[in-house]
């Protein structure tokens, strides 16, 4: 993981905190899920001393401070953040997150995290006699990036052994996303630190709500590198299921049709023109992935959308403040796309404006939208597609950039622009499902590529990330992929909004 005194990574957190917490209408600030402040009746402040972020709230009665690492989690309108008290070893987690958001439990977090692993531990010794289980914590420890939603350990017979992680059902959405990235980071050091024990592989031990995203991701694992088991085990159940991967790895996925969209945005321009003049050409118009509305952006912030054909209808602002065009209000809807053109920019004025600082992934891909060969040369700009829906059982997945070689193998381009445990495992989402689309020729179907004969090679997947700030597993968990999925992990400069530059380019191999 890099430094967490890096001022770069330091100065991003910083700005992406305070930004978050603005947004909020009733921030509130708990620590291991108990309350600690309700911010709007609190005074606050985020600072940087001493190559540290400290974050500090107080009242009349009381103050806390706490020094902030790095983000632990992003789900669902909250942020948790790694944080240690001052002077302290200990690593914590704080999350920010609105009032209204309910609460998971009435029960602290750690108790019931403690009951899964007792739980855990005494269906494991019933249900695989004559091993022995080591190592086993559900504590976090920052520095390995072992996450205190999942309960790890190594069950070991004489000098083998496999490692298992298990989750309890009610942990957020965002820990059985990340099950299989903390397992293999997890099994990943075990191999690197026990020199007497071979482990073979990983066992996850998964509630059925986590299963069969994670059963799809372990297909496409080298299975030459690790076997890696799933069980289905609702905690308190006498024994795990264990799942059959070769029913997975052939995501059922479809594609919402392009040419919709594009007609929507070719109708709607007229109108925007009239309405913006100039202003007009310093916006993107994208038609959104559901083809039943265009979204005007800058710099890839949507500004406002229009929707219907016959009888077009706008609306402006950011979300959770829009309101309608009329008449009465063109002026401010000119002077809004206006002001957000002259924040949101490189050299913008005001940095920690939310013009500036809100969804910054999207105004890289607005970038590199420009000139995807940017990120590789063999890729061909004019044939390019942003946001494109990928519609399964599982979810509506929307990946980033869909592009194509000069010898028309197709390409998925993951964009992050922050540390992401998960980035590897996302991606291989998204390949799985252009894989299942073009393996059934669905792409000319809907639209994409219509006039071409695309290659029947796999595509490829490139994760493009700013240099620094790729996460430190990352590696560790790509070697582990499949060999027959080529990755090309591109690292970009961190002043990427003045013109993105690529500081490397390279393809990362499988552990054979």
């Amino acid at each position: 993981m890099p430094s967490s005194r890096d001022p770069e990574l330091l100065a991003a957190l910083h700005d992406e905190l305070e930004s978050f917490i603005r947004s909020l209408a009733h921030p509130i600030v708990l620590e291991d899920e108990v309350e600690l402040f309700d911010l709007t009746a609190a005074r606050w402040k985020l600072t940087i001393e001493f190559n540290k972020l400290l974050f500090e709230a107080w009242n009349e009665s009381r103050s806390i401070a706490r020094r902030l690492e790095t983000v632990a989690y992003r789900d669902r309108g909250c942020i948790g953040v790694f944080a240690r008290k001052p002077g302290g070893r200990e690593t914590g987690t704080l999350e920010f997150r609105e009032l209204a958001q309910p609460a998971k439990s009435n029960r602290t977090r750690a108790a019931d995290r403690s009951r899964f692993k007792a739980e855990l531990l005494a269906m494991l010794e019933r249900q695989y006699h004559g091993f022995r289980f080591e190592h086993v914590s559900n504590r976090s420890d920052l520095e390995h990036s072992f996450s205190s939603w999942y309960t790890r350990g190594l069950a070991r017979r004489g000098s083998s052994g496999w490692a298992f992680l298990g989750s309890a059902e009610d942990e957020s959405q965002g820990a059985a996303d990340a099950a299989l990235a903390h397992g293999l980071i997890w099994v990943d050091w075990l191999r690197a630190h026990l020199d007497r024990v071979t482990v073979a592989g990983l066992k996850l031990f998964l509630p059925s709500s986590a299963v069969r995203l994670t059963a799809h991701r372990a297909s496409c694992l080298n299975h030459r590198a690790i076997q890696v088991e799933i069980l289905e085990w609702p905690s308190g159940q006498g024994r795990a299921n264990q799942i059959d991967l070769k029913d997975f790895g052939n995501i059922e996925t479809r594609l919402a049709p392009r040419r919709r969209g594009e007609i929507l945005v070719e109708a709607h321009r007229p109108l925007l023109r009239e309405t913006l003049a100039d202003l007009l050409d310093q916006t993107e118009l994208v038609p959104d992935p559901t083809g039943n509305f265009t979204s005007l952006r800058v710099r890839g912030l949507e500004v406002a959308c229009v929707e219907g054909q016959i009888s077009p209808r706008v609306y402006f602002g950011l979300e959770g403040s829009c309101q309608k065009l009329s008449e009465d209000n063109c002026a401010d809807f000119r002077d809004f796309v206006r002001r957000v053109c002259e924040l949101r920019a490189a050299r913008s004025r005001n940095k920690f404006h939310n013009y500036y600082r809100l969804q910054s992934e999207r105004w890289l891909e607005s970038l590199l939208l420009r000139d995807i060969t940017k990120v590789d040369a063999d890729l061909v700009a004019e044939r390019v597609y942003p946001q494109v829906p990928a519609v399964s059982a599982m979810d509506r997945g929307v990946i980033d950039i869909l592009a194509m070689t000069r010898r028309r193998r197709l390409a998925v381009v993951e964009l992050k622009v922050q540390e992401a445990i998960n980035l590897p495992v996302q991606g291989l989402d998204y390949w799985l499902r252009v894989k299942s689309l073009l393996e059934r020729g669905q792409f000319q179907e809907y639209g994409y590529f219509h006039d071409l004969e695309l290659s029947p090679e796999p595509p490829l997947l490139y994760l493009v990330c700013p240099a620094f700030r790729f996460h430190s597993t990352t590696e560790s968990v790509l070697r582990y992929f499949d060999p027959a999925i080529k990755i090309i992990q591109v690292g970009l400069n961190d002043q990427w909004r003045e013109g993105p530059k690529v500081l490397f380019r390279r393809a990362l191999q499988s552990t054979q």
